[in-house]
């Protein structure tokens, strides 16, 4: 696209241009930020397994760091203009699949900066789409680097986006959380406080969740989606939330805090059995723990496995 002729349109592009950079690193740094909630985001349509969920989340920010870089420095022009207008576009074409869906959360395109609705998300790109016309008749710089002087730009972005958030997968394996099993048999035996949850037949995935715990209600979804995914029976996964973390009544607590209805028990037994520890999730088969978690190394295979 030819700059514009005169030379105070063409500073004005040039202005819009380098506001679009900022903007967009902007948007990136949030989402890097707020990793867990826009990996969730992405899961809980259900069309990726979580792993990959976290690796898109992740390409998604560099994509976004390295276009919203080549239009503040206004380098390499017709490859970022070209990729800033497919990234637009097709946010644009999401969004709108997302409120024909009938999403009405967060679309975390600014992270836990702003939270747009895909309805005033679509609004938003609109309106950078215009920008985005304008900034690409900005006058090029007369110097342009050498193709090859990107690509180590490319590296480092993306090399750092993964250092500073590796995915949990590759830095949380599999691993056993400490428990009180003495309390535990104790409190699922017949006359204890969870007997009536008959967690001592079949296989169950025991949640303890806290309502005043941002993990644990990450937790919920990421358990919610991997349930949803899978085809899981609703019936096995159990939530058990402590009674002194709320005076809400157990179904106004469960409503408010969380997707699913809970069971409420003693603050003492919550702790006795978790050693205070929250969330964390159990896989108990005919009253035998079968393995342990916390939120960082949920297994979404494991889960589907076991439930299955």
């Amino acid at each position: 696209m030819k700059p514009f002729a005169s030379k105070a349109a063409r500073i004005a592009a040039l202005v819009v241009r380098m506001a679009l950079g900022v903007l967009f690193i902007v948007s990136a740094v949030a989402k890097l930020i707020g990793i867990d909630r826009f990996e969730l985001y992405i899961f809980s349509y259900s069309l990726l397994p979580l792993p990959w969920a976290m690796v898109l989340a992740r390409l998604v920010i560099i994509a976004e760091l390295l276009v919203g870089i080549g239009l503040l420095a206004n380098i390499f022009k017709r490859l970022v203009d070209a990729s800033a207008l497919i990234m637009l576009v097709g946010f644009t074409l999401f969004l709108c699949y997302a409120a024909l869906a009938g999403r009405t959360d967060s679309c975390q395109c600014m992270g836990a900066l702003i939270d747009f609705n895909p309805v005033q998300s679509i609004v938003k790109n609109a309106l950078l789409l215009l920008a985005l016309i304008v900034a690409m008749h900005a006058q090029p710089w007369p110097w342009t680097p050498r193709w090859y002087l990107w690509l180590p730009v490319v590296v480092a972005t993306a090399v750092t986006v993964f250092v500073i958030s590796v995915p949990d997968n590759w830095f949380f394996g599999p691993s056993e959380e400490l428990y009180n099993a003495d309390e535990l048999n104790a409190s699922i035996a017949p006359g204890g406080e969870l007997a009536p949850l008959n967690l001592a037949q079949g296989r169950h995935a025991v949640a303890f969740l806290s309502p005043g715990c941002p993990l644990c209600r990450m937790a919920d979804e990421k358990l919610t989606y991997i349930c949803r995914r899978n085809g899981l029976d609703s019936t096995a996964l159990v939530y058990l939330i402590p009674a002194a973390d709320s005076t809400l009544t157990p179904l106004t607590l469960d409503t408010a805090s969380f997707l699913r209805p809970g069971h409420i028990v003693t603050p003492l037994t919550f702790s006795l059995i978790t050693y205070g520890q929250r969330p964390m999730l159990m896989l108990i088969d005919n009253g035998q723990v079968a393995a342990t978690c916390h939120y960082r190394n949920i297994n979404e295979n494991q889960i589907a496995q076991f439930l299955k």
